[in-house]
């Protein structure tokens, strides 16, 4: 001991050998305290017993050969930087996208060219609001008394149009918009968000949604997948338009999969409203559990997990994956793009304009929904086959600010293991879609006039059978 600690003294290259030691040492160990979670315990307990060999390896040639341990410790510290980078960077992900809650961003808007600013005065403006909507009178004075802002006249209107037609003709000056009003709106003119600027505006909590957890390793379960349309500029945490409606059920035993699309415009039940209109509404009105209910409602089965994504997310997660193959069940052109039937590369933009159209396909709603599902395909596979590092990195990047879910972030893992081990089966599975037809009546919420997917007897039948049939092992 008296001959190592003399050594340490009189030599620099053991100073720094042991100082680089110390380092790994230290690096090492908060690397595995961070990653802990995300490992199954014999993948954890074999990943600490190499690292404990290596240190020992190192203890001995810092002193042995100590030119050697000192290249071997820079390599070891460069790799344990990179890991501790990408640990912190994981865990910053997986707390934004797992520990969430849901807001209905309540806004007061102008035009998009009017010259009226939150930090003016706005006793000389005049403000709309509609009337049936309780939240928009009660919400918008609460924001104006935080902002200590007072209006001179708050106008009730009967429906959105009106109210809409006269703020663009300069009769009134703002408009409040709360979910239900936005959704009356878009019925009316769907491009509004790009004629409006938010002035004031608040976030309100909803109820969130819990998940029904299960071992995803070992038991089966259903994921239901919502693509939300935040077009308006609100974060991923804002309710919107569920415009996307997929639910993946999984039986890791079996091997078995079903994907199924539902269409945006069901008919079915809203719970917090307590009357049934559009399912894409149940998420505009009531965030993603209004959603699940409604589904697990009208289909008899259960949702264990969601992952709700922006649309906005979406292209960025394409580009982040350097583009992704998706195949297309027609050809046909949008947005100034062309798709043939059969394999498409697509980055970012392409693939939100495929996941988007509908008006040009045959079936319209249903095309769609089995373009999506293609979609979802293509990005599973492109991810599974290039799991590298800077893949990952950039995966994570793109979805951090567009992605939310509840399945629990120790199960991340369990969830990349399943896509790779069941990749071949989410590449071949058949597309389930819902054959109905389309009704026009009003709404029972507001009072609008609009179109509703009502779907044939026996459909949502053949789809729980389908998706038990999953479930239960057949």
């Amino acid at each position: 001991m008296n001959k190592y600690l003399e050594y340490i003294k009189t030599s620099l290259l053991a100073k720094i050998t042991l100082a680089l030691l110390v380092i790994v040492t230290l690096l090492g160990i908060y690397c595995m305290t961070q990653i802990y979670i995300y490992l199954p315990t014999q993948i954890f307990v074999m990943g600490v017993v190499v690292f404990i060999v290596i240190l020992a390896l190192l203890w001995l040639t810092h002193y042995k050969v100590p030119k050697v341990s000192v290249v071997v410790e820079v390599l070891v510290c460069g790799c344990l930087i990179a890991g501790v980078f990408a640990t912190n960077k994981v865990n910053t992900f997986t707390e934004k996208v797992t520990e969430t809650k849901e807001v209905e961003t309540v806004q007061i808007v102008a035009l998009k060219d009017s010259k009226i600013t939150k930090e003016q005065s706005f006793n000389k403006l005049t403000m709309a609001y509609l009337q049936e909507d309780n939240n928009a009178y009660t919400r918008s004075s609460e924001i104006l008394k935080d902002n200590k802002k007072k209006v001179k006249k708050e106008k009730p209107y009967k429906n959105m149009e009106l109210a809409y037609k006269d703020l663009k003709n300069h009769k009134v000056d703002l408009l409040v918009l709360t979910n239900l009003s936005k959704s009356d709106l878009s019925s009316v003119e769907e491009n509004y968000p790009d004629q409006i600027k938010v002035i004031l505006s608040k976030d309100y909590a909803l109820e969130s949604a819990k998940a029904k957890s299960v071992n995803i390793s070992k038991e089966p379960f259903t994921i239901y997948f919502q693509g939300a349309d935040l077009s308006s500029g609100d974060n991923i945490n804002s309710v919107g338009r569920g415009d996307v409606n997929i639910l993946l059920t999984v039986n890791p035993n079996t091997k078995k999969v079903n994907m199924q699309v539902i269409p945006r415009d069901l008919f079915v039940y809203i719970p917090c409203k307590d009357a049934s209109s559009k399912l894409s509404y149940s998420g505009w009105w009531g965030g993603i559990q209004s959603s699940i209910a409604s589904i697990e409602k009208a289909l008899d089965v259960e949702i264990n997990y969601y992952a709700k994504i922006n649309f906005d997310g979406l292209t960025d997660l394409v580009d982040a994956l350097g583009g992704v193959k998706v195949y297309s069940h027609y050809t046909y052109n949008a947005g100034g793009y062309n798709f043939v039937k059969g394999y498409n590369e697509v980055d970012g933009a392409k693939a939100l304009m495929f996941a988007r159209a509908r008006k040009m396909l045959p079936l319209n709603e249903r095309s769609r929904g089995y373009q999506q599902m293609e979609l979802i395909k293509g990005i599973f596979t492109k991810f599974a086959q290039e799991p590298t590092y800077n893949h990952a990195m950039s995966v994570i990047d793109s979805l951090e600010n567009n992605f939310t879910t509840n399945l629990p972030k120790e199960d991340f893992v369990k969830a990349y293991q399943l896509v790779v081990e069941l990749l071949p089966k989410l590449q071949t599975m058949e597309n389930h879609s819902i054959e109905g037809e389309y009704k026009w009546h009003h709404d029972e919420v507001n009072s609008n006039y609009l179109y509703y997917f009502y779907p044939n007897k026996g459909e949502l039948k053949a789809v729980k059978e389908r998706i038990d049939s999953v479930l239960n092992g057949q």
